[in-house]
């Protein structure tokens, strides 16, 4: 008879499935490992079915036909193309700035898409790039010019010649004013740096601002500035000038002037008018009181 050595009686061993399965089933550690292995299979058959139902094989996708590129054809190649595929062909047109006239510039299903026969492919065929007449600018300030040619989209070129218009005005464009030109472009601005030699205006009685603006637009300058404090006339106001008016200079040489000011205050004359205006005004004032003493000696003499 086997000897009770004290211990309880001994776990069985189970080396079949059955302690397995048990396992697996209430190890949490286990089932989750079990739980996170269905679901990444779920994804990849999901994946798998998508992509083979969006692209399908040849084989697999019975009876649809492989849409033929024909971006970057001509026209009349790439109806051909479809057709031959047994799809219908439908173009419309459009403008590129770089595609030549005639050359399909885009489709609609895509290359290597699948549709049922007969389906219809539509082709974007190029016109070229889209043209624009030249904005007629003749005649504006040339940053005018700039302005009116930025709106439309073109951009622009400055070249200054002598001519006899005023300084900064355009006398022309190239190319010129109506001339159809594609988007975008650059168009040529024939600005006047005026004429070569200037005859000198005259700018007395004018402002010192004005006469600037008179000497700038003909290509002369504004030379030194002086002062009069002596003149009545209203401050900055151009009372002389050197070179005279008539004479012909050179584009570019300076005009100096001379302008009034505001006359100095002087001591004891608070309105700061000349000495002779001031004694004049004085003598106004004691006008009335010898008046009315000659009035009272005929009034006594009556």
């Amino acid at each position: 008879m086997p000897q009770d050595s004290g211990a309880g009686p001994a776990e069985p061993q189970h080396d079949g499935a059955p302690y397995d399965w048990r396992v697996w089933i209430t190890s949490p550690r286990h089932l989750l490992g079990t739980v996170a292995g269905v679901i990444m299979l779920g994804l990849l058959f999901g994946f798998l079915f998508t992509f083979m139902a969006i692209f399908p094989p040849q084989n697999v996708a019975s009876g649809l036909i492989r849409v033929p590129d024909v971006v970057g054809r001509p026209a009349e190649e790439a109806q051909r193309a479809v057709e031959r595929a047994g799809l219908t062909y439908e173009e419309e047109a459009g403008f590129h700035h770089q595609a030549s006239p005639g050359i399909v510039v885009a489709q609609e299903p895509l290359a290597g898409q699948v549709a049922g026969p007969g389906s219809p492919v539509d082709v974007t065929v190029s016109l070229g790039p889209k043209l624009h007449p030249v904005p007629d600018v003749v005649g504006l300030r040339h940053r005018q010019a700039e302005e009116a040619l930025g709106r439309v989209g073109y951009a622009s070129e400055v070249i200054w010649v002598d001519a006899d218009a005023d300084v900064g005005r355009v006398v022309g464009t190239r190319p010129e004013p109506g001339t159809p030109v594609e988007l975008p472009s650059t168009v040529r601005l024939i600005v006047s740096a005026g004429p070569k030699t200037v005859n000198v205006p005259d700018l007395a009685t004018s402002s010192l601002d004005e006469a600037q603006a008179t000497l700038e637009r003909l290509g002369l300058e504004l030379g030194g500035v002086a002062r009069d404090s002596s003149s009545l006339a209203a401050p900055n106001t151009v009372l002389s000038q050197s070179p005279e008016p008539g004479e012909v200079v050179d584009r570019g040489t300076p005009v100096s002037v001379i302008v009034a000011t505001v006359p100095a205050v002087q001591s004891g004359d608070s309105i700061g008018l000349p000495r002779d205006t001031a004694t004049a005004a004085l003598d106004t004032t004691t006008q009335p009181n010898d008046t009315t003493a000659e009035v009272g000696d005929g009034r006594g003499q009556r």
